[in-house]
């Protein structure tokens, strides 16, 4: 059985466009530190982060160091740069800050002597347009339950890309590390549903919708660790390494974006 619960939206070609979803767990086998670092920063006032950390010098030994002193900042292109405060060991932090969306941005991380610089574009912000729920019975070692679609009008002429994140009575939903990624190359200027696979809800649940338009660059990155985590089941020597944007042999990605969230409970949306 399988009930669909639409506000009046077209599906669009969704189970095509719902194909990137990926998994972001990886392994690396090196025999020195390499340094990782994630950083984004949003069109909204919520806090610019950066995480700084180094490998394992040896394939599957200890989790990663977390790297602390490390000087970190951010700039416009052209524009200056401003620095950020280390929270907590190897987690750097700039509030109050601003981005604008159409311009190019510059993340420098400096330690041991080494500056690593990475790029990324912010997108305008991609509102979500409308949701369906979909009851899904479940089969197997797959539970029953809601699935949740969010639908947008991509802007035409652009090239466009996307990720999805659900939270659930206000936590991330993981599922073993899997991220919704899409591009519009197929559906460009399209109303598009955006199709989430993996987990199922309750009635009870309250869920929030995070729709980022990312970059090409930060696309790329996630979309490598597809073809990383099946090295995983035919293990080499030598696996190959996500695509990062940081130079100097760093590892990890800088994503700049804009988001919209949008709130679902499931019992409400259901009795509508």
């Amino acid at each position: 059985m399988k009930k669909l619960l639409s506000i009046g939206v077209i599906f669009i070609a969704s189970i095509v466009f719902s194909s990137c979803e990926k998994v972001i767990e990886f392994d690396l086998a090196d025999s020195k530190s390499i340094i990782v670092i994630e950083a984004t920063m949003t069109n909204n006032r919520e806090p610019f982060t950066v995480l700084v950390s180094k490998t394992s010098p040896y394939f599957g030994t200890t989790s990663s160091e977390l790297v602390s002193g490390a000087k970190v900042s951010v700039r416009a292109e052209n524009g200056k740069a401003k620095y950020f405060k280390e929270t907590s060991p190897g987690v750097y932090k700039l509030e109050k800050t601003l981005a604008l969306a159409n311009y190019w941005y510059i993340v420098d991380v400096e330690y041991d002597g080494v500056i690593y610089s990475a790029r990324s574009f912010l997108n305008e912000l991609v509102p979500i347009a409308d949701f369906t729920l979909s009851y899904f019975d479940g089969f197997g070692i797959f539970d029953s339950g809601y699935k949740v679609n969010c639908f947008i009008r991509d802007p035409a002429g652009v090239e466009n890309y996307y990720r999805m994140k659900i939270y659930v009575n206000g936590k991330l939903v993981t599922d073993e590390g899997e991220i919704n990624l899409y591009s519009d190359k197929l559906f460009d200027g399209k109303l598009i549903g955006l199709v989430q696979h993996s987990a199922v809800f309750k009635k009870t649940d309250t869920i929030i919708v995070e729709l980022q338009a990312i970059d090409k660059a930060t696309y790329d990155y996630f979309s490598t660790l597809e073809s990383i985590s099946g090295i995983e089941m035919i293990q080499s020597a030598s696996p190959a390494n996500p695509i990062s944007n940081f130079n100097n042999g760093a590892l990890g990605y800088f994503s700049a974006y804009s988001f919209d969230r949008k709130p679902i409970v499931v019992a409400d949306f259901i009795n509508k």
